[in-house]
C-alpha cells in the first residue's frame, strides 16, 4: 500500500480514520477536517504513536483565502503571495458532468481512481 506523506480525513467515519491513519508514512501528517461524533469504539491509537504520526485538526478556516488560492493556481510563487503553485489537476483522475453522477460514483470506486470530480453543469450537446 502506498503511504504518504500527508492525509487529509475528511470522512465524520471510524473506518475513514482508521485508513487514514494506515495512508500515512511513518512521520507524516494525519489532518483531521471532520470528527466522528458518534465515538469510535474499539478506537486504537498505536499507529500514531508507533508511527510518530503528526495530527492537525482542521475545523475552521478562511474558506474564501482557501478558494482564491485554489483559483489562482498559478505556475509562479510569486503570483501565489510566495506560496508554491498547488497544482490540483494531478489528483483529479476524471471529471463528469453531474448528470453522469452514477457512472461518476461507479468509478471512483475504482482502486485506481484518485479522485473524481463532478461538474455542477450539464455537457452541452
Amino acid at each position: 500500500m502506498n503511504r504518504y506523506d500527508v492525509v487529509v480525513d475528511a470522512t465524520g467515519n471510524p473506518n475513514g480514520l482508521s485508513l487514514s491513519m494506515s495512508l500515512c508514512r511513518p512521520m507524516g501528517t494525519l489532518v483531521l477536517k471532520s470528527t466522528c461524533a458518534a465515538g469510535v469504539k474499539g478506537f486504537h491509537s498505536a499507529p500514531i504513536v508507533i508511527d510518530e504520526l503528526s495530527v492537525v485538526g482542521s475545523r475552521c478556516g478562511p474558506i474564501d483565502v482557501a478558494l482564491d488560492l485554489l483559483e489562482k493556481n498559478s505556475t509562479s510563487t510569486d503570483e501565489n503571495g510566495g506560496v508554491p503553485p498547488l497544482r490540483m489537476e494531478k489528483y483529479v483522475t476524471r471529471t463528469f458532468p453531474l448528470s453522469r453522477a452514477r457512472e461518476a460514483l461507479e468509478f471512483a470506486a475504482l482502486r485506481s481512481t484518485m479522485k473524481v470530480q463532478l461538474v455542477m453543469e450539464d455537457e452541452e450537446e
